[in-house]
């Protein structure tokens, strides 16, 4: 489907766009509510400044997708493939990722305040800047990501991959509860002490905000 059809249909009220064809499709600055979007293909597709509204993107393939500042309320993008995809400066709210592969993403200055990212795919993502405060990354993968200057208060982090991660600058507020023994390796992983990232497995913190 062409981007002119879609917002033909769109403007007649038609939702449902599961599983269509919008790989390359140029959309910077568009505005969609309530739509159903998900296993469509948007390879490619530049979707910068969007607007997103309860739009269900789960299972959706947005590899190399340019979602830079854009702006998703109560959005599913649980399973989507976000892999290398521009998302700098993104604002999240509500939002599920649970099981998307994020792997390579640009997530610099994103803000992804307790968006849920169980079992997400982060491997060697950059997220400079970023704010995951109160994010779920229960058996997320954050191999190899860049998490310096992060903020992560009150982030769950039960049993989260982070060998080889680059905590320089993380903010970490003083802890409030620790279900986990070994919480000074967060700590002193941010602040340069990488040898205790091999320490992080298992790992369950709630922060002061």
């Amino acid at each position: 489907m062409q981007m002119v059809q879609l917002l033909k249909s769109y403007a007649t009220g038609r939702r449902d766009f599961r599983g269509f064809d919008f790989r390359e499709a140029w959309m910077p600055g568009i505005h969609l509510s309530h739509v159903q979007l998900q296993q469509a293909d948007l390879t490619g597709s530049n979707l910068s400044h969007c607007h997103f509204q309860d739009v269900d993107l789960s299972g959706a393939m947005l590899w190399r997708a340019n979602l830079t500042r854009a702006r998703l309320e109560h959005t599913a993008l649980t399973r989507a493939t976000l892999i290398r995809s521009e998302c700098v400066g993104i604002v999240l709210h509500h939002g599920n990722l649970s099981g998307a592969d994020l792997r390579l993403a640009n997530l610099r200055g994103a803000t992804l305040r307790g968006v849920v990212l169980t079992n997400a795919q982060l491997c060697y993502a950059d997220l400079t800047d970023c704010d995951l405060t109160g994010a779920d990354l229960r058996n997320a993968d954050l191999t190899g990501a860049i998490l310096s200057g992060a903020t992560l208060a009150g982030c769950r982090l039960s049993k989260v991959q982070l060998e080889r991660v680059n905590l320089s600058g993380v903010q970490l507020p003083s802890p409030k509860i620790v279900s986990y023994p070994a919480l000074h390796w967060v700590v002193e992983a941010a602040a340069g002490d990488s040898s205790l990232i091999e320490r992080s497995r298992g790992a369950e913190v709630l922060y002061d905000n």
